[in-house]
């Protein structure tokens, strides 16, 4: 019978077979049916035989021990639990009596420690006396139906020994004993205080949960990775087919059967390989979710079951201390788990179509003339570009690219210095090429076009750099509450989809976009509970999970891309694994958090273990944020106006910036980001603008000024980039988001 059914059947239980009244004194005779004492009192009275009684219920004559007296039978403790409980189950109709005043109460606790009910008005009374501090009370009206069972299994006092107390644990025997136990049948057996034993019980069960919770964020970060090897797959899937498409487009129209076999080939082969990892995923999430079932259990257990009831055999802890010094599977992310994708070209058709004048382009214009164009770009753009226009597709009669389809772009300086980025080669389908490259350098370049390293005729030719111009694009957002509306907005960042997340600081919520502003989801409130947020500003993404510096909860808390709450590390303090109103957050090259936290600079696994600090003691006044650009940390000081550069093990290299408005200089600079040339954003909030400094602290350009039109800033707080290369900006004062290109 199930404990509901048994509830609502109780009071079958609880009435003595002959008065039919609630049970008094419950006594058991050796036939196992229980009858009030003063009931049978009154049946050995009238039999006339004051040495046996008959049984009402099955008729049978026993003899009763002692010379008669009644009192030396077995009482029915169970039938005691069940009275004891019925007040519980009666209160919302009678109310229950007070075990300390003896008032009849609705509003009533039950301490499953003292084993007895306490009103609300000597409930405070109980919770402050010391010798109380480890009981565990439960208001009635929060009672489920385990908690009843619970009380029904109360062996408080020792069965064989009636109203001894379980004091002693045997630790030969595993079972809570009194002291006449002790000295009759576990004389020599190890034994401890009751209390103590149920101290060391409780401790493994926590253990157990912490192991437990341990393994669960294994899990999770296990789902993450296999979640990204299901992407990757799907990346690999797409390369392969680039490359098929870029080879089959030299073929004729013949072998396009053959191009979409080998498609269909990869793409069965990327869905086998998806399904063997979502499989896996699902096992694992089966048995997180066995865990924090167990994890639940632990919980309730501890919070609710007296010493001698956590000390009782129990099988279910028994497993759990199993499965904690189980050793953990792991599975294997970077074994077989994911296929190698590549594509294997058929040489010998391509010689043989190649040599059969198959593939070839006709010319469109004189083969002994070339015309090379450079094009310097100074407005929307992200670092220094230039476009390098090749009209025809070979130069002074020279094929322009190679053997391995590759065109070589060799940009060099005044001095003889590289400074150019990898090319981009963009096919204009129409016999010409563009190529675009990024420059390291201001000035005039000098241009070659190179084929197997070898400088083609009619170049180098000269190119014109000049700093770029952030030019604005686009704005949302304004003050207020309601979605897609912002109050003093912090930190942002961007995750691999493009998707933009802004820490609303003074809404206390996080709020998610697209690249144009529309609103997607907001999730958060003010509070400090799981998922609540007091003053968010840090915030940045790793694995597609979004990582929150809680600020005014001292806290950094985790949410996947839909926030959802994951976990959370952090407690207020000024140790070296406790935090101080943490700030800015990022993500190092190792994929630990980057923390900027008052007066200094820590660095925590994502689980939240404390790795180590940068710099110093005394090396900070405020520092705000800190990310890791090469092998050096960058850090932006508030209160000395100024960046700080350290080496990879946190040894101070040099600063840049110094209090003032001029280029170069800052006045309490905020967040900082790289962008795709190399150079630092730094937002100067009091100068209201963005600068641009290379890494060494060469100041290069800046952008915005005080205002609220398009492109001015009252406040700017935090930079992030988009994949275009695009940047977008915070404004605090303002309560918008702006996006440059």
């Amino acid at each position: 019978m199930d404990i509901k059914t048994f509830l609502d059947n109780i009071y079958e239980h609880v009435c003595c077979p002959v008065c039919t009244n609630r049970f008094t004194d419950p006594k058991s005779l050796p036939c196992l049916h229980s009858f009030c004492l003063h009931c049978l009192q009154r049946i050995q009275a009238t039999s006339g035989t004051p040495d046996t009684i008959l049984c009402p219920e099955c008729r049978r004559n026993f003899t009763i021990p002692g010379n008669g007296d009644l009192n030396t039978l077995p009482t029915n403790f169970r039938l005691n639990s069940l009275l004891d409980a019925l007040p519980g189950i009666e209160c919302k109709t009678s109310g229950v009596k007070c075990g300390n005043c003896d008032k009849s109460r609705q509003e009533a606790a039950y301490c499953f420690t003292c084993c007895s009910f306490w009103c609300n008005d000597c409930l405070p009374l109980h919770n402050g006396i010391k010798t109380f501090k480890e009981h565990h009370a439960l208001a009635l009206k929060e009672f489920g139906d385990e908690d009843f069972e619970n009380i029904f299994k109360q062996p408080t006092f020792c069965a064989k020994h009636e109203k001894k107390e379980l004091e002693l644990f045997c630790r030969v025997c595993k079972i809570a004993i009194c002291n006449s136990c002790a000295l009759i049948d576990h004389e020599g057996h190890a034994k401890i205080a009751l209390e103590d034993a149920a101290k060391e019980q409780r401790f493994r069960i926590n253990s157990a949960i912490e192991a437990k919770k341990g393994k669960a964020l294994k899990k999770v970060t296990t789902i993450a990775k296999l979640g990204e090897n299901c992407t990757q797959v799907q990346e690999d899937a797409a390369r392969v087919k680039s490359d098929v498409q870029q080879f089959t487009d030299n073929l004729i129209a013949a072998i396009e059967a053959k191009k979409n076999k080998i498609f269909d080939e990869v793409d069965k082969k990327a869905k086998q390989c998806r399904e063997q990892l979502g499989d896996k995923s699902q096992k694992i999430e089966e048995k997180m979710k066995k865990d924090q079932t167990a994890i639940e259990k632990c919980d309730k257990m501890l919070k609710r079951s007296t010493n001698a009831q956590i000390m009782q055999p129990n099988e279910f802890l028994d497993q759990l201390f199993r499965e904690e010094s189980e050793q953990e599977d792991t599975v294997d992310l970077d074994g077989e788990n994911v296929i190698d994708f590549a594509y294997e070209r058929n040489e010998v058709l391509f010689n043989y179509v190649n040599a059969e004048q198959l593939g070839f382009l006709k010319i469109k214009t004189n083969p002994k003339e070339s015309t090379v164009e450079g094009k310097g770009i100074s407005e929307g753009t992200v670092g220094l570009l230039a476009e390098i226009v090749v009209i025809t597709r070979s130069i002074m009669g020279e094929q322009l690219y190679d053997e391995n389809n590759r065109v070589t772009l060799e940009i060099r300086n005044h001095e003889g210095h590289d400074c150019s980025t990898e090319p981009q080669i963009h096919d204009n389908k129409d016999g010409s090429y563009k190529i675009s490259y990024f420059a390291k350098e201001t000035g005039t370049c000098q241009a070659s076009v190179k084929v197997n390293g070898q400088h083609v005729r009619g170049s180098p030719f000269k190119t014109e750099f000049k700093p770029r111009l952030f030019k604005h694009v686009l704005s949302f957002g304004k003050q207020g509450s309601a979605p897609g509306k912002f109050n003093s907005p912090w930190g942002i960042a961007v995750n691999d989809k493009d998707e933009i997340a802004v820490a609303d600081s003074d809404n206390h919520r996080i709020q998610v976009f697209l690249a144009d502003g529309t609103h997607l989801r907001s999730f958060g409130r003010k509070g400090n509970q799981q998922g609540q947020f007091k003053s968010p500003r840090g915030i940045t993404f790793y694995n597609n999970n979004i990582i929150v510096a809680d600020t005014d909860n001292h806290r950094i808390q985790i949410f996947d891309d839909q926030g959802h709450y994951l976990h959370q590390f952090g407690v207020e303090g000024k140790l070296s694994h406790q935090l101080d109103s943490p700030f800015g957050l990022s993500i190092d090259s190792d994929g630990n958090i980057i923390v900027a936290d008052i007066n200094s600079i820590k660095i925590f696994t994502l689980d939240g273990r404390f790795l180590r600090r940068i710099g110093e003691e005394g090396s900070f006044n405020d520092p705000i944020h800190c990310i890791q650009h090469d092998n050096n940390f960058i850090v932006s000081d508030n209160k000395e106006h100024c960046i700080k550069v350290f080496d990879k093990q946190g040894k101070f290299l040099y600063n840049f910036g110094m209090k003032g408005d001029r280029n170069g200089e800052l006045n309490s600079p905020r967040c900082l980001s790289v962008d795709k040339a190399g150079q630092v954003l730094v937002c100067d909030l009091s100068n209201k603008r963005v600068r641009v400094f290379k890494p060494n602290g060469k100041f290069i350009t800046k952008f915005g000024a005080s205002g609220t039109e398009k492109g001015k800033f009252n406040g700017p707080i935090s930079t992030a980039l988009l994949s275009d290369g695009r940047v977008i900006v915070t404004e605090f004062y303002n309560h918008q988001v702006h996006v440059f290109e």
